[in-house]
């Protein structure tokens, strides 16, 4: 029950803080969605976001599987409990670690986050209610340093089922602003998300920086 908790508190935690960088970059994708579907926009729009829940949370289920994979099969294959300081950590936390790493570093690098293409789910926009579900789900596939932030920390949770519940809360969170934003009318203003812009990389540091401690805390010295 901790760890479920834990898992909710960390994808919703992450949610929050993933909001202004989502109205900047994923913002035109919902907007796209309301201006193609104008009589029934709101719809349109939900049935979108839906789709973003299932593909999302799909993905956590396959990420945090590959974390349970990591887990079992290297204690089963490559390092067995009583052969070195490995036994008893668990190696899935070291993907959030070094993909935060990784991002912190490409943002400083690139002063920012590149925003995700995604010219290629247009075709799913102009088509029906259920073509723009899928379209949605396939929101999962955008290439988006946020969104490889959020999977890399479902593989951190080690379990297939965790991993699910934590990319179902950051999706749920995330989406329900999205949504009430645009619904409103309202987006984040410019400033804002050009101060996430600036914040972002040293966020991934200290995200990255928690992940490689829980892994070092975990480490358990041969007798």
């Amino acid at each position: 029950m901790k760890e479920l908790i834990a898992t909710i508190i960390a994808g919703s935690a992450l949610g929050w803080i993933a909001i202004p960088h989502c109205y900047a970059m994923c913002g035109p994708l919902h907007i796209s969605v309301c201006a193609l579907h104008r009589e029934k926009s709101m719809k349109a729009l939900s049935l979108f976001n839906l789709g973003r829940v299932v593909g999302y949370t799909l993905a956590g289920l396959l990420f945090g599987a590959f974390g349970e994979f990591v887990n079992v099969g290297t204690a089963r294959y490559c390092c067995p409990e009583s052969s070195t300081p490995l036994r008893g950590a668990l190696l899935s936390l070291l993907f959030p670690a070094v993909m935060m790493f990784f991002i912190a570093v490409h943002a400083f690098r690139k002063k920012g986050l590149k925003a995700p293409g995604g010219n290629w789910l247009s075709k799913f926009f102009s088509g029906g209610l259920g073509k723009l579900t899928m379209g949605g789900a396939c929101t999962a596939l955008i290439p988006c340093g946020m969104l490889y932030a959020a999977f890399a920390m479902a593989i951190g949770t080690g379990v297939w089922w965790l991993g699910g519940v934590f990319m179902l809360a950051f999706v749920i969170t995330q989406t329900f602003f999205m949504q009430l934003g645009i619904s409103l009318g309202r987006l984040v203003d410019k400033k804002w998300g050009a101060r996430f812009e600036k914040t972002f990389p040293w966020i991934c540091l200290a995200i990255g920086l928690f992940y490689l401690i829980l892994f070092i805390l975990k480490l358990t010295p041969l007798a």
